[in-house]
């Protein structure tokens, strides 16, 4: 036994510089002699393997923001920071929570797993939960994915269209479960608390089914992995809560405070499930408001929805030039070398006149010619200049069934290639749908079980609706 080794734990964690976490922990892999020492179980693979992976460094080259980077010139961060972010969030909340999950789960006569099965599930859920995302991310399932079907699945209804999630599914447990089922660790200097005992390992069907959207209900899963489901897929989830914070400084965007700590100590799983105790509602409705602010501000730019106008009507063909027919689903090896690097160094020579179907040959899935149309609208795009203006703006906050269609129809009438009418909105208050099971229970100071939340959150709209109408200029 060295000296060294017990004086510190840095041959086991990696500190990675955040600017919204401050530090980001991550696990390096030990040698036999160094888990021995460490007091650890011997190890094949840590964090930093996965990190190490071409599926997480491809997300490197997706952007976080995709076409509003062109309007909020500082907003360069990428799907890889993001997912750090949402690692170590998730990290924080699985620590916060495991005592309330414990004393739940024995309450419940169920067996409750070790600490560091539980934050490293959520933690790899964290790290994950993007790792599907295609080139312009969200942009990218509305035009691409959604002509796909999702891959079956007995617990979804018929007919749901593929997404990002369906391929981060795929990835986690087709691709990365043989590294996933390896960890043994979480990031920390006890070994009592953060290794997983000699018979736990992550299943990653764990993963996979907490990231899945719509959630999904699958009472084959463990209780804990279902309790804590709502992390990823809730009213509020370790994804949204870096998002909003990370995009506002990265767009030097002023949200407000969002005091995440709160919500955070006020958060625990009782018999309900996630459930928030009466005093941190408040930091719930202070997030909320963050989060539909920046929607408002930066999602929903008049700009950065211009710009998509453009994009939307090149997009898909763009990525068939490149990519070719079939479902991404069907093609995971060649969707991994799909990344916005690709596509725009390609929209980069349609811009410049090279690669032009009529002159080269005529245009194929996957044989990288467009149409001179393309070629110019990506000029547009690349260069900033959307053909679309802003002319006329509502704005609007309503609740479910009660859209304000006398609102949006002064907008007038959509005309195909001169106007378009574009309607952006967001769930400013999430709501459970009737009948299903709560998302997030409320816990009053006496003990009772509170109010809906849409009672208890009653200040903040349903939805927040953003109209405008657009002509076209170029």
């Amino acid at each position: 036994m060295t000296s060294m080794s017990r004086r510190h734990p840095f041959a086991a964690v990696n500190l990675i510089s955040d600017p919204i976490h401050g530090y980001v922990e991550l696990t390096k892999r030990l040698t036999p002699a160094q888990a021995t020492i460490a007091g650890l179980a011997e190890e094949a693979v840590a964090e930093e393997d996965l990190l190490d992976t071409a599926w997480l460094q491809r997300l490197r080259r997706i952007s976080q923001l995709q076409s509003a980077r062109w309007v909020f010139p500082t907003a360069e961060h990428s799907r890889f920071t993001h997912g750090l972010g949402v690692m170590h969030e998730a990290g924080l909340w699985a620590r916060s929570l495991y005592p309330s999950l414990r004393g739940s789960l024995t309450a419940a006569g169920e067996p409750c797993p070790s600490e560091g099965l539980v934050v490293e599930t959520l933690r790899m859920a964290g790290l994950l939960h993007d790792v599907g995302h295609g080139p312009f991310a969200h942009f990218f399932d509305d035009h691409v994915l959604a002509q796909y079907p999702a891959p079956s699945d007995p617990r979804r209804p018929a007919g749901k269209r593929l997404t990002h999630e369906d391929l981060s599914q795929r990835i986690i447990e087709d691709e990365l479960g043989s590294t996933i089922r390896g960890l043994r660790r979480a990031p920390g200097a006890d070994p009592d608390r953060d290794a997983l005992r000699p018979d736990e390992a992550i299943d990653p069907a764990w993963v996979s089914y907490l990231i899945a959207k719509p959630a999904l209900a699958d009472p084959a899963k463990p209780r804990w992995v279902r309790w804590l489901q709502p992390l990823l897929s809730g009213v509020f989830t370790v994804d949204n809560l870096d998002y909003v914070r990370r995009d506002a400084y990265l767009t030097g965007v002023a949200v407000g405070p969002v005091d995440v700590e709160r919500l955070r100590r006020y958060t625990f799983v009782s018999e309900q499930g996630l459930t928030i105790y009466e005093p941190g509602l408040a930091a719930l409705e202070m997030f909320l408001t963050a989060r539909r602010f920046m929607y408002q501000q930066v999602y929903f730019h008049r700009t950065v929805r211009a710009i998509d106008l453009d994009l939307a009507d090149v997009f898909g063909e763009s990525v068939r030039a490149i990519f070719g027919d079939g479902s991404p689903a069907d093609r995971l090896a060649a969707y991994a070398d799909l990344d916005e690097y690709a596509l725009l160094h390609q929209a980069a020579r349609w811009a410049r006149g090279m690669d032009i179907a009529g002159g080269a040959g005529a245009a194929r899935p996957g044989n990288q010619l467009v149409p001179r149309s393309v070629a110019d609208a990506w000029q547009s795009i690349l260069l900033r200049r959307p053909n679309w203006r802003s002319e006329a703006e509502v704005r609007a906050e309503y609740e479910a069934g009660r859209e304000p269609q006398s609102l949006i129809d002064s907008l007038g009438r959509a005309e195909p290639g001169r106007i378009a009418i574009d309607l952006a909105i967001v769930d400013a208050r999430p709501t459970e749908s009737a009948g299903a099971e709560p998302r997030l229970a409320i816990e009053m100071r006496d003990g009772s079980a509170g109010p809906s939340l849409a009672e208890a959150l009653g200040r903040l709209p349903g939805y927040a609706l953003i109209g405008r109408r657009y002509r076209r200029t170029g």
